[in-house]
């Protein structure tokens, strides 16, 4: 157990203006000593993925291998880690819900405008493919980190994804998965240090010219002429919320570059597990689970091999038999003659079937163990289903084997949810363009600015259609029958590329209404309906927006331009549907009397009617 002094002497102690580089980089040092465990296992299962061979677990089975030697011919891992990549984190973005506590109108604008300033920031920072590498990462090594910062220079948020082995933890003090101090190990360009920590301070970019560049990783067999220097950073929480007593440190061995509190109440690292560890912080990756198998396989497959390799067939020719032994070759032309009996090829039996069952029957094993189907694994549906429903119901089984592991990836995106907003409120200012479907719009900080106990974080997958295109148009059809969605809407839900174009075509009277929603009752801006708009869905899009508006409490006067829209839009209706209007009579002649009452108007182009006491003319009398 420590003692008071060697407590007190903790990096994290030490004396505002003391150096701490020399206590921080040889805690770091102790620590990895003891932990050559945790950096084999990293390098066997990073073989395992990779091209290296996993038959014996010794040093030289690193040291200077190429890149194509030893490559296994049957990697059930790589296809297992690919596999559940593409089909948890590549097909599923979770997306982050901002719900507040029975929040007025304006704090649910402001927990709207924030999941748009998340997505921006999400978008800008390239994330969700960051996430896909610490997915593939925790797959492998049990455990992926994606490192949330404000960059120094820029001034943005920076998603970054991080090595499982630069992570250093005190194994006592991550017994329980939760340590209160965490450091990193990470080379850099000795000339971006010296250019982003003392461009104006002469004496560290001397002590960072002296610097040694030796890499203390030497089991990864690195030989470089890079100009690097192996950087050391540390976080140590404060003890409890508003205490002093945090602290973020960045070092190298000779030099402090960054000594400063540390007042947030978790680290920078968002951590994905594979599968949680009994103990400790690191967790358990589907490599380590299908160790045992690929190493079986391994040694079947060099059995196979060396069997294809030394057996051959042979010729049996029968003693005393007249055959000329030059004619027997490899010729496909050849001629061999003959008395006697004609020789025989005769092909021995190279391995028992028993071993070939074995290999097939743990490369099944591995399948059940990963939880994949075959089908998921080779991109190929089972003979004899074809109906979307089957197909949806067979991803279904498979979702449902990956629901807690899609739980896990959940919690880690929205971890890091939370960690942009920190860095963000630390930064101050910060603007950034919100990218939806429709539109794109800057979003300022000021205007998302929530208080941290008004909100809460949810997360919903992006998508909850099938990932097929004859399952998707499956359920919508369904829903259409339902009556859960209108005809109109299902182009908007599938999001076939080849049918965007139609899609903004055919709904874009819809999305003109929704635009002039949305500029009254977010902008405050008077919207009048246009001749030509398609009156009667405005009316009952707006009516419909009216009323969820009040039961928001949105203000008065955006009710009254939602009013004012749907009286003029009611008038254009009436407009339209009124009869048209019957001609009006034209003038009588000059000079003409008043028309008798009842007397239709006479056209002055007609002959005037023959006399009445005159009997009208029949025409030449019959011949």
């Amino acid at each position: 157990m420590p003692t008071v002094e060697a407590l007190r002497s903790m990096w994290w102690n030490t004396p505002e203006g003391e150096e701490v580089n020399g206590a921080l980089v040889g805690a770091v040092r102790s620590i990895r000593q003891n932990q050559d465990r945790r950096k084999l296992a990293d390098l066997l299962h990073a073989s395992m993925y990779g091209p290296l061979n996993i038959n014996g677990f010794g040093w030289a089975q690193y040291e200077n291998r190429g890149p194509f030697r030893d490559k296994l011919s049957l990697n059930i891992a790589r296809n297992m880690v690919d596999t559940v990549t593409s089909k948890i984190a590549a097909k599923s973005q979770p997306k982050m819900t901002i719900l507040t506590d029975g929040g007025n109108w304006e704090q649910r604008q402001k927990a709207q405008n924030l999941e748009k300033l998340l997505d921006g920031c999400f978008y800008e920072g390239d994330f969700y493919e960051k996430m896909e590498d610490a997915f593939r990462d925790g797959a492998i090594f049990g455990t992926g980190f994606i490192k949330t910062y404000i960059d120094s220079v820029t001034r943005r948020v920076v998603y970054e994804k991080v090595f499982p082995w630069e992570i250093v933890v005190d194994d006592g003090e991550s017994l329980y998965g939760s340590p209160r101090t965490i450091y990193q190990r990470k080379y850099y360009d000795r000339a971006v240090l010296k250019a982003t920590y003392a461009a104006k301070n002469e004496e560290l970019a001397a002590r960072l010219d002296l610097c040694g560049n030796m890499r203390e990783d030497t089991e990864f067999a690195f030989e470089t002429l890079a100009d690097q220097v192996l950087v050391t950073e540390a976080w140590h929480l404060p003890s409890k919320k508003g205490a002093k007593d945090g602290r973020h440190v960045i070092c190298v061995d000779g030099a402090d570059l960054v000594d400063e509190p540390w007042k947030r109440s978790r680290f920078p690292f968002s951590v994905f597990r594979w599968s949680k560890s009994v103990d400790g912080f690191f967790g358990t990756g589907l490599c380590e689970e299908l160790e045992g198998i690929q190493f079986e396989i391994n040694k079947l497959l060099a059995q196979i091999q060396r069997g294809m390799h030394l057996v051959t067939g042979h010729y049996l020719v029968q003693r005393g038999s007249q055959i000329t032994k030059a004619h027997i070759n490899n010729d496909l032309t050849s001629i061999i003659e003959f008395s006697g009996p004609p020789p025989q090829y005769q092909v021995p039996s190279i391995l028992a079937p028993e071993i070939y069952n074995q290999l097939w029957r743990l490369k099944t094993e591995a399948y059940e163990v990963a939880g994949v189907s075959q089908m998921a694994a080779s991109g190929t549906k089972p003979a004899g289903v074809d109906a979307a429903v089957a197909m949806r119901e067979l991803g279904d089984i498979q979702s449902d084997r990956f629901l807690k592991i899609g739980k896990t990836l959940e919690r880690f995106v929205k971890d890091v949810n939370e960690s942009t907003v920190e860095c963000i409120k630390e930064a101050g200012g910060y603007k950034v363009k919100g990218v939806s479907k429709k539109s794109v719009e800057s979003i300022d900080w000021s205007d998302v600015n929530l208080d941290e106990d008004s909100y809460v974080m949810q997360m919903f997958p992006t998508s909850m259609l099938p990932s097929t295109p004859t399952g998707r148009l499956q359920f919508a059809q369904e829903m259409i029958q339902g009556g859960i969605i209108e005809s109109s809407e299902v182009l908007d839900i599938l999001g076939f590329p080849d049918t965007d174009e139609l899609s903004k075509r055919r709904n874009a009277p819809r999305h003109i209404i929704e635009r002039n929603i949305y500029e009254m009752v977010y902008k405050g801006t008077l919207v009048t309906p246009q001749p030509y708009d398609d009156h009667a869905l405005a009316l009952k899009l707006v009516n419909e927006s009216y009323s969820l508006a009040r039961l928001d409490g949105v203000p008065e006067d955006r009710l009254q331009l939602l009013r004012e829209y749907m009286d003029a839009t009611e008038a254009a209706l009436e407009k339209i549907n009124q009869p048209p209007t019957p001609p009006a009579p034209p003038a009588p002649p000059m000079g003409a009397g008043p028309m008798p009452e009842g007397m239709p108007p006479m056209d002055p182009n007609m002959m005037p009617p023959p006399d009445a006491g005159m009997p009208p003319d029949m025409g030449p009398p019959p011949m």
